[in-house]
């Protein structure tokens, strides 16, 4: 049996691609919220026939002062799978989210409550779910240090200045460095961070702007910043997944 927790907001349609194969012993939670509950003809078809059991929970973005609440969604699932946890409710739980923010849940849970009894894992999507999981080991690191090591057996170090400027892990510094020019050499560091971390969890323009809307509750502040953003999009996306 295994819970999956869908962060829809975050995940949208994609996320719950691979929901036909769980069985009825497994059971599905959808958070979702009005920014975003679209749904489509085929997702509905899979829904409907996915032999798990569905539930679908509305979760509120502000309190009942109206004030808004800064990644409303993500604290009412970590409470909900903090309930799950303590009830023993599966012996695997998934969080279907691309937002990095829930590696920090689950790196609390293993250093303080993990219990051998319960699996917690993050996916992108219920289909990786069923996916072995891959080396903790980036491919394009492997190559690197596969690289690195054969030239300098062959005491070839003109290879070896060639292949350290390619390290993949000057990815990262290139990712900020274009984010920072793309917000101007007044943004801090911390719009800097909240901003690639952003644009990392978005596979488009929309994703975007309700990343920005998620973290940035001033309309106009989010208008600039997305404005900003905008015309290398694309580009950040790319330089975001070599910094992965």
């Amino acid at each position: 049996m295994a819970v999956y927790l869908i962060d829809y907001e975050n995940v949208y349609i994609d996320g719950l691609q691979g929901i036909e194969k769980l069985t009825q012993q497994d059971s599905v939670h959808i958070f979702y919220t009005q920014n975003r509950c679209g749904l489509t003809f085929g997702l509905y078809q899979q829904l409907i026939s996915c032999k798990a059991e569905i539930h679908l929970n509305e979760v509120a973005m502000s309190l009942k002062n109206n004030d808004p609440v800064k990644n409303a969604l993500d604290i009412q699932l970590m409470m909900f799978l903090g309930y799950v946890i303590g009830t023993r409710q599966s012996h695997e739980i998934y969080i279907i989210s691309k937002d990095k923010d829930f590696r920090l849940g689950l790196e609390f849970y293993e250093n303080y409550i993990q219990n051998d009894e319960v699996k917690l894992k993050i996916r992108p999507s219920v289909e990786a779910s069923f996916q072995e999981e891959t080396s903790q080991v980036p491919e394009a690191y492997e190559n690197f240090v596969s690289s690195l090591r054969e030239s300098i057996a062959q005491e070839n170090f003109e290879a070896v200045a060639s292949i350290l400027e390619q390290n993949p892990e000057k990815a990262e510094n290139r990712y900020q460095k274009q984010v920072r020019e793309v917000l101007g050499k007044n943004a801090d560091q911390k719009t800097v961070k909240n901003i690639c971390e952003i644009i990392a969890g978005a596979d488009t323009l929309t994703d975007l702007n309700n990343g920005l809307a998620r973290t940035y509750h001033d309309g106009q502040k989010v208008k600039e910043l997305y404005h900003k953003c905008k015309p290398k999009f694309e580009l950040l996306r790319k330089l975001s997944r070599e910094a992965e």
